[in-house]
């Protein structure tokens, strides 16, 4: 009588099918259980409890030879190709991890990701065209695992011990202001200390937004600064800026064309802000997928490149 649970049919009948099936292929139970490493006993057994499970009679047993019956021939026919699919799935899952392809999910902090991704990721697609890509951009870190991330790109974020981490950046700030602005300030600002009287613009989504720290002739300038605006998100503190509302600290890599076009204008250039590090984060998995191995390196030797790097200088 066959055992009802399909669950449980499938592994009480799955060992003694392979025996069954491996007895046929060698020809008696004494090779089979040789090339198998196992007692004849036991194949014998397994055999057995293998036919009244089915209720059926799969072999003629004589001492010199197996024959199948009409039901064995039907049963055998059906490990083989249980064994087929058993070699197809692997190699599936074996092509899976050494074929760049597959869909990539993203998570990238939103300034970032709306200057470079678009140019990156089109870039790394013309290499692997059967990748498929979902970008998420957002000021707050995703849970990778959870949230069901292959990588993310975070700065100066300590990730979890179980996630990868990979440096793939550093960016360094500009402080900025609107040529109009700076017009209208009764002297030209040449000291750190002088920024603590001007209207600023704060990131909240840093700790201590309100602390500037340059490093300039050789020593560390803190400005601990006021701000008439606050906000969690570069492009809306740029926009900020350009209107006039005071000194904004953005990221070079978004302040870089405005400054060429005189749209804004840098403030104590000759003083540097300490950078922030980029990195690239993602699941520690084994073996890594190949399009997350092949993300990651191509990541690496773009952000690397000249024009890149001018960008974040």
């Amino acid at each position: 009588m066959l055992v009802q649970d399909p669950l449980n049919d499938m592994q009480q009948l799955w060992p003694w099918a392979m025996a069954f099936s491996a007895v046929m292929a060698y020809g008696s139970f004494t090779a089979a259980a040789g090339a198998m490493g196992v007692s004849k006993a036991l194949l014998s057994k397994q055999v057995q409890q293998l036919e009244r499970a089915l209720g059926t009679q799969l072999l003629y047993r004589t001492t010199r030879r197996l024959n199948l019956t009409e039901a064995g021939q039907l049963y055998l026919a059906h490990c083989h190709d249980w064994q087929a699919r058993m070699q197809a799935a692997g190699q599936a899952l074996l092509e899976q991890r050494q074929a760049v392809a597959g869909h990539l999910r993203i998570t990238v902090p939103t300034s970032f990701g709306g200057v470079f991704m678009a140019k990156a990721l089109m870039a790394f697609r013309a290499q692997y065209p059967l990748v498929t890509i979902e970008l998420d951009l957002s000021a707050m870190p995703r849970d990778l695992e959870a949230d069901g991330f292959d990588l993310a790109i975070r700065s100066n974020l300590a990730p979890p011990e179980r996630l990868i981490s990979r440096p793939l950046a550093l960016v360094h700030d500009w402080l900025l202001a609107s040529p109009e602005f700076l017009a209208g300030l009764p002297a030209e600002i040449d000291n750190p200390a002088q920024l603590a009287g001007q209207p600023c613009l704060m990131n909240s989504h840093f700790a201590q937004a309100d602390r500037w720290e340059l490093i300039g002739d050789g020593e560390l300038h803190v400005a601990h600064i006021s701000a008439p605006f606050r906000a969690n998100d570069y492009g809306l503190l740029r926009n900020f800026a350009l209107q006039g509302a005071g000194i904004a600290r953005l990221p070079s890599y978004l302040a870089g064309n405005d400054v060429e076009h005189g749209r804004l204008i840098r403030v104590l250039p000759q003083y540097r802000l300490r950078g922030q590090s980029i990195y690239l984060v993602y699941p520690q998995r084994l073996p890594q997928p190949a399009k997350v191995s092949a993300l990651v390196g191509f990541l690496q030797d773009w952000f690397a490149a000249p024009e890149q790097a001018a960008m974040l200088a």
